[in-house]
């Protein structure tokens, strides 16, 4: 036992020298309190990963966040880009996106940089975060900073504002103010909205919003006398241009066509003397329907037949008789000091006609003056005279309405005006003014395809109204908003020549053949055609057809109108039975026009 005791305590007590060197050699040797500093020091590293791995997840959260309200900020400020509230807009959405003392930052930001020739919107901020048990390793607190560039996409706006000027639409007068009123609510907005109104591109400045109108009521007048200019007809400056072509209708060699000092439309004759500005559709009228051009743009052979040019309407075929154009007073029939004397007869008191009705053809059928009226009529079987079909069709007093003619409108086309600034604005808004002033007011019958097809004429490119860039380096909307109060009507010195017949039977009739789907040759179903060649075959990609039905409450005219329309429903289509409800649909139309694109 004794030796074991001296074994265990000589091994724990050296015996030597190092034993008499005494407590300091005894320090020197000891490990006992090595492993307490070992694991402080891990201790310390240990709380300094943590808090490292905390703090980093807290940084990348509030970056996170932070970018999102940077996103949101910089989105709002690109919409708001040329406004006085940009800054503040891109603060508030900032605001409500991040709040800063839920991670217990301080937030420097956002700090905004806006470039308009660009487009762009920049905004970026820092937030800076206490640390938690980073700071045993002397971190205090850490900076996490993000940005956001928004881009305000550029888009272009070119549209036409085509208003029904049929009598009906005085009827009473405070319709066409209502149009009016409602048509300048649709530019002030497109003008006021705070989208770039030029852009320049490779040193080629470019109009964003350009804005034309087309009048119409039986037929278009398509000059544009009196309306951007103060020029007035005179058939000495007419001029000719040189084009050959085998005119469509009397099959004559020709060499040039003809151009007035205010049209941009050129025509296969010159205009007469007193031309009122009308023209005739180009449309034969011989049931076949491949050779007709009053669905196709420009100047295009179609068919057999070339239409290098339009037919304006002689006066005596399409104009009231009248000794003081326009004439005085809107009731439809000749006073004593207008009245003509067409020998034997005396017109006075009689309804205003044309001095000769003009047909197409010599066809007979039930809708036009040729032969009996049609059953349900109220002369039902009676004869309509004359009797005998001829080209040339003389107006009597006996003939009634079937003689009535449509006078031309007194007001023209507004061609695609960019509208930059306050000067070029009134040259639209003025122009819309127009229609109800002096001496212009609704007048005449309701031809729907003239309306839309002289609109699609003036939205796009290429003669006879090219003002419309071919191709622009931008997205651009191509829009028709069309304003009518009333179903198709025929009648005489319309543009098809009365070819369809009097009265709402020009809708439906069928005997004018059909069209290349099998439906009935009639104003309605070729109304449809040209809306489909206008929308193209992916309408969503197309020019986009706005209709306002206004206080007509028709289901079978609403029926047309919506399948006319881009879509059957709002934006694209309305019905508004009064004033007000135009005026609202007007302003819906406005802001479905102004939409905005953005891109990050």
């Amino acid at each position: 036992m004794r030796k074991s005791f001296w074994r265990h305590a000589t091994s724990r007590f050296p015996a030597g020298p190092v034993a008499a060197a005494g407590p300091l050699a005894r320090l020197v040797s000891d490990e006992r309190g090595s492993v307490a500093i070992w694991v402080g020091l891990s201790l310390i590293m240990f709380v300094g990963c943590a808090g490292m791995a905390i703090d980093t997840a807290r940084g990348y959260m509030v970056k996170a966040r932070m970018s999102q309200a940077l996103d949101a900020a910089a989105l709002a400020g690109a919409k708001s880009l040329l406004s006085d509230s940009r800054d503040a807009d891109i603060n508030m959405f900032f605001a409500a996106n991040f709040d800063a003392s839920s991670f217990g930052a301080t937030v420097a930001g956002p700090v905004i940089e806006a470039d308009t020739e660009k487009n762009t919107v920049k905004v970026s901020a820092v937030a800076t975060l206490d640390t938690t048990l980073m700071s045993v390793l002397g971190f205090k607190d850490m900076k996490v900073a993000a940005q956001a560039t928004a881009i305000r996409a550029i888009n272009g706006l070119d549209v036409v504002i085509s208003i029904d000027m049929s009598g009906s639409m005085c009827n009473p007068c405070t319709k066409i103010q209502a149009a009016i009123n409602a048509a300048n609510t649709m530019v002030d907005t497109l003008y006021n909205d705070p989208n770039p109104k030029t852009v320049e591109i490779n040193n080629i400045t470019y109009d964003l919003l350009n804005i034309g109108m087309v009048p119409w009521n039986s037929k278009v007048n398509v000059t544009t006398n009196k309306i951007v200019d103060s020029t007035t007809y005179n058939p000495a400056l007419t001029t000719t241009e040189p084009v050959a072509f085998t005119h469509p209708l009397t099959g004559e060699a020709r060499s040039v066509v003809y151009k007035t000092n205010v049209s941009h439309v050129r025509f296969m004759d010159p205009p007469d003397s007193d031309w009122r500005g009308g023209v005739y559709a180009r449309y034969i009228g011989d049931n076949d329907q491949t050779n007709d051009a009053d669905m196709t743009l420009g100047y295009a052979s179609v068919g057999n037949k070339q239409w290098q040019a339009f037919e304006a309407i002689p006066t005596l075929q399409g104009e009231s008789r009248t000794n003081n154009p326009p004439f005085s007073n809107n009731s439809g029939r000749w006073t004593s000091g207008e009245a003509p004397t067409t020998s034997p007869y005396n017109w006075q008191n009689q309804s205003r006609a044309c001095h000769e009705a003009y047909w197409n053809d010599s066809r007979n059928d039930p809708y036009r003056p040729d032969g009996v009226y049609p059953v349900g009529h109220a002369l039902a079987g009676q004869p309509i005279v004359p009797l005998a079909p001829s080209y040339w069709k003389r107006s009597t007093p006996t003939q009634s309405l079937h003689s009535e003619c449509v006078d031309t409108l007194s007001v023209g086309i507004v061609p695609l005006t960019g509208v930059k600034d306050a000067a070029s604005k009134s040259v639209v808004t003025d122009s819309i003014d127009d229609l109800y002033a002096g001496s212009n007011f609704p007048v005449g019958g309701t031809n729907v395809p003239q309306g839309l097809y002289w609109a699609w004429e003036v939205l796009m490119p290429g003669e006879p109204f090219n003002q419309a860039k071919v191709s622009v380096p931008f997205k651009r909307t191509q829009a028709i908003v069309l304003l009518t109060d009333g179903a198709n009507f025929g009648s005489n010195g319309d543009a098809y020549k009365g070819v369809f017949g009097w009265d709402t039977a020009a809708r439906t009739n069928s005997q004018n053949g059909t069209l290349p789907n099998g439906q009935n040759n009639n104003l309605d179903n070729r109304l449809l055609q040209l809306a489909k060649n206008i929308k193209g075959s992916n309408p969503a990609q197309g020019v986009k057809i706005f209709v306002v039905q206004y206080n007509i409450n028709d289901n079978s005219l609403a029926t047309l109108l919506k399948q006319v329309a881009t879509e059957p429903n709002a934006p694209y289509y309305f019905y508004a039975p009064g004033d007000a409800e135009l005026e609202d649909a007007f302003k819906q139309i406005a802001a479905s026009l102004s939409v905005l694109r953005l891109a990050n």
